[in-house]
């Protein structure tokens, strides 16, 4: 099971609305969960981009994000230690 797809699992967000343009709140923190787990096992910024599709850049962004909400949220931060 790829990171993508367990974090819909425990999320209940489908794998494709992971994947989507959508911009809802919940919806953009687990795709930073995402991004940040996929980062935790070594993937690089332009692999994770594909993944999600997304431009590596963007998920640069995205995991700052990541490390910004697990310093606030310990909910957050099991959330990407699940997927880790």
């Amino acid at each position: 099971m790829t990171t993508i797809e367990r974090a819909s699992v425990l999320s209940g967000v489908p794998v494709w609305l992971l994947r989507s343009d959508c911009r809802l709140r919940g919806l953009c923190l687990v795709r930073f969960a995402v991004m940040a787990a996929m980062r935790r096992k070594g993937m690089t910024l332009p692999a994770i981009g594909h993944a999600m599709r997304r431009d590596h850049s963007t998920v640069l962004s995205g995991i700052r994000k990541a490390d910004d909400y697990a310093a606030r949220y310990p909910r957050f931060m099991a959330f990407v230690e699940a997927l880790a």
